[in-house]
């Protein structure tokens, strides 16, 4: 999130991306305190999805992968949400999560919407 909203003109895309960041590593750490406050031990592997942001050419397309992305996230939470105590710091975890990515998800429509029409 860092290197793309480095390359990034629109000051509002700029800041939405940064703050983004912030929040990711926020998350990260409420999820490994909620992990390790419940007996178990988070790992530190990292998947491949930054490197395949980074691959791509165009912003437009990084913005619009990185929205996959969120979806895929909001999806997982939901998916976890089934499975989890039906209240709780666990739920509600789970809940903001999905719900945050979700408004990401449409923010970042919405965005890349504007970047496009301001290419054409």
């Amino acid at each position: 999130l860092e290197e793309l909203a480095r390359e990034i003109e629109q000051e509002k895309l700029h800041r939405f991306l940064l703050g983004a960041r912030d929040e990711e590593a926020r998350n990260a750490e409420s999820l490994e305190a909620l992990i390790r406050d419940n007996g178990g031990t988070p790992s530190d592997k990292v998947g491949p999805f930054a490197a395949r942001v980074a691959a791509l050419d165009s912003i437009r397309d990084r913005l619009n992968l990185m929205s996959r992305g969120q979806e895929w996230v909001a999806r997982k939470a939901e998916e976890a949400l089934a499975v989890a105590p039906p209240e709780g710091p666990i739920h509600d975890y789970l809940q903001a999560m999905a719900n945050r990515h979700r408004a990401e998800v449409e923010w970042g429509r919405a965005e890349v919407i504007k970047l496009l029409s301001e290419d054409s």
